[in-house]
């Protein structure tokens, strides 16, 4: 809260404005729609095999992949033999999903689903991973709520998202990998 004096010295509190984060999220998935994001994607495919190794997968685990994109850990996960289900918002971006898991013949099931209000059951998967999709949610709470809400009691979570680095003596700064797992 913020207390404003007004030149008659009456007091007067004025409460900090919420985004509305139903904009941001629209915003944001028109700006994901506009480009073809699954090229910068496939740059990043590494990311995907390293989660899925830290993660320990096995074969026949129930893995969701949320704010998937074009399916970079989708796909690791899938040759690791697991039952993936793959989300984003975008379609043009489940769709390249798609299309990759066809070209591997891996099975997939490919769903369209928003990362704050995932469309499954409470403790329906065994791993929920996001290689820098959740990250980018408009309401940051609600969406680890609904990772943690989807994720089977003594499941795992796994996360990779971009960092940026301190500043180092030289000067330069620079992204950094963070892998985050939780059981």
């Amino acid at each position: 809260m913020e207390t404003i004096m007004s030149t008659r010295a009456t007091r007067e509190t004025v409460a900090p404005m919420k985004p509305d984060l139903a904009a941001v999220k629209a915003r944001q998935q028109s700006a994901w729609c506009s480009g073809d994001y699954a090229v910068v994607g496939t740059t990043l495919q590494i990311v995907g095999e390293e989660l899925c190794e830290a993660l320990d997968l096995r074969p026949g685990s129930k893995v969701l992949d949320v704010a998937a994109g074009n399916g970079n850990v989708t796909l690791a996960a899938a040759r690791r033999w697991c039952d993936v289900t793959s989300t984003d918002y975008v379609p043009a971006l489940l769709e390249r999903g798609r299309e990759r898991a066809a070209a591997e013949r891996l099975v997939v099931d490919f769903r369209q689903a928003d990362a704050e209000a995932l469309p499954f059951p409470d403790a329906s998967f065994d791993v929920v991973v996001s290689t820098f999709g959740v990250m980018f949610t408009a309401d940051q709470e609600n969406a680890a709520a609904e990772l943690l809400r989807v994720c089977k009691p003594g499941g795992k979570i796994g996360l990779a998202r971009f960092l940026i680095r301190r500043p180092r003596s030289h000067g330069k700064t620079g992204p950094a990998l963070s892998i985050r797992l939780t059981n």
